[in-house]
């Protein structure tokens, strides 16, 4: 699969209704739902794709927006499985990890009895999010009651009061954009670029809630463990969907509905499920989707097949079950590692990084802001790529005229969908040397003097003919820039050139 991670930063709270009923009390999600970016690449995408790109992206399900999960800075947080229980009388959580000891995985048997003989009440686990090391993750969120305003009046409305429960900002969340191995790669890399910098997310974004910052970031994702006999695991990472094989929602998971082979069945005395069911609110159409019905994200399934599972069918498990899955629905972990045994095993935790200097500063928040807005590098980065868009600009306009190529023509040079590219490249490669390797070097290099638009030849300050792609290469070469300043001085670069041939400056 072609993925792209995100880590989202919620700088304002955000609001992401469990249901969208106005009645009764308000419950907000605990994680960011994958229709939210979905609705966020639509908003600035839509209108410009053709029919069949925006069926593609946005309706098929071959390319998914997965919802946003908590995010700790080393590892993301999966919604905690219902199959594991600890005893009623017991505390399986310690400084915010939880103990081996005292979690038991109900899909290898049952809680043994205490030291007097005495059977163990279990108690499910629900509504929290587990690390790879342990760490044990409870979004913070804070209900605010809020009231209507009479316009006449400029006073609170008679019965108005309503109440909006928010997930608190600062806090930091991982997803990823994923699609088929066959899918079009500049059209993914256009996706990817229209989610990105700030944007604004989920319910009442005209007032103060909805803000967020995306940057993409490298992170690992859960691959589908071995099969060692006929039996299936499967944990739900997200909300299911399923349907029956006309389409109908279904409550009940069925192998026809699991996209299983013939003959197999469910194991019922071990798979964990909870429901819920909602309509979401379409703002584009300025109405209700149809309800859906769905098993919620933490359940685990079982089922036994009438053969040991291929690797193929594996393969199309991890991609997504059941319906919505462009919306981040039907996502799933194969044969999970963590379900294994009894008591789950965890890694050990990262290490901090040391920082001395960090230690002897004052914590205060003018401080951190201060700190956070000292952008020198970033000016200077900024500023040199202003003067090297300036210089390609001018080589490229010389070898138009040297082609005889009118100066209206759009088909000469690299496409704004190649810089789109660049800028992709830019963003996911971290380090000076990585990225220049991903631009020029390995066999997938986004640049090379072969490609269309890179072969034109133009003519240096030195009288040297060169391809393009080799003028841009030693431009690039010849920076001065540091490994972060070096990376933004390709994205501002990219993004600069982009633009100049969106608006024909080129």
């Amino acid at each position: 699969m072609i993925r792209r991670s995100v880590v989202i930063d919620l700088l304002e709270d955000c609001v992401f209704s469990a249901r969208a009923a106005t009645e009764g009390g308000h419950e907000s999600l605990d994680r960011i739902p994958g229709a939210a970016l979905l609705g966020a690449a639509a908003a600035r995408l839509y209108a410009e794709l053709a029919p069949c790109e925006a069926y593609a992206v946005f309706h098929s399900g071959r390319l998914r927006f997965q919802d946003g999960l908590p995010y700790d800075g080393h590892t993301v947080g999966y919604p905690v499985p219902l199959c594991w229980h600890h005893r009623k009388t017991d505390e399986p959580k310690k400084d915010g990890r939880l103990q081996s000891a005292k979690v038991f995985n109900l899909l290898h048997g049952s809680i043994p009895s205490d030291a007097d003989g005495r059977p163990a009440q279990p108690k499910q686990m629900r509504k929290a999010y587990v690390h790879a090391d342990g760490g044990y993750s409870e979004p913070k969120r804070e209900l605010r009651l809020k009231t209507a305003i009479d316009p006449r009046s400029g006073r609170a409305a008679e019965g108005q009061l309503f109440g909006y429960d928010a997930l608190l900002r600062g806090q930091r969340f991982a997803a990823v954009v994923e699609a088929d191995e066959n899918f079009e790669p500049e059209l993914f890399a256009r996706v990817a670029a229209a989610i990105e910098d700030e944007v604004l997310l989920g319910r009442s974004r005209s007032a103060e809630y909805g803000l967020v910052r995306l940057e993409a970031a490298d992170l690992d994702w859960p691959q589908a463990g071995p099969a060692d006999d006929r039996h299936l695991t499967l944990w739900l990472l997200s909300d299911f969907a399923p349907a029956d094989a006309a389409g109908h929602p279904l409550l009940t998971p069925t192998p026809e509905s699991l996209d299983l082979p013939v003959r197999s069945r469910i194991v019922w005395d071990k798979t964990f499920v909870r429901t819920r069911r909602y309509s979401p609110w379409n703002a584009a159409r300025h109405g209700f989707d149809r309800e859906r019905l769905v098993l919620t994200a933490g359940g685990v399934i079982t089922a036994e097949l009438p053969a040991p599972p291929d690797a193929c069918l594996l393969e199309r498990l991890q991609e997504g079950i059941g319906l919505h899955r462009e919306a981040g629905l039907g996502r799933v972990w194969v044969n999970p590692a963590p379900l294994t045994l009894l008591n789950p095993r965890f890694s050990e935790p990262a290490a901090a990084e040391p920082n001395r200097a960090e230690a002897a500063k004052p914590t205060h928040p003018l401080v951190e802001w201060l700190e956070s807005h000292q952008t020198g590098w970033k000016a200077k980065a900024e500023e040199e790529a202003l003067r090297i868009a300036e210089g390609y600009s001018k080589v490229l306009r010389a070898a138009r005229r040297l082609a005889g190529v009118p100066p209206d023509a759009t088909d000469f040079g690299p496409s704004k969908s190649q810089w789109g590219r660049i800028l992709e490249t830019a963003r996911r490669t971290g380090g000076r040397q990585r990225l220049s390797q991903a631009l020029f070097e390995d066999e997938s290099a986004v640049v090379k003097p072969a490609m269309p638009g890179w072969n034109v030849e133009v003519c240096t300050h030195d009288g040297q003919w060169l391809k393009l792609a080799e003028w841009f290469k030693q431009t690039l070469d010849a920076q001065k820039q540091a490994e972060h300043g070096y990376a933004h001085l390709v994205r501002r670069l990219a993004h600069r050139v982009r633009e100049d041939i969106e608006k024909r400056r080129i």
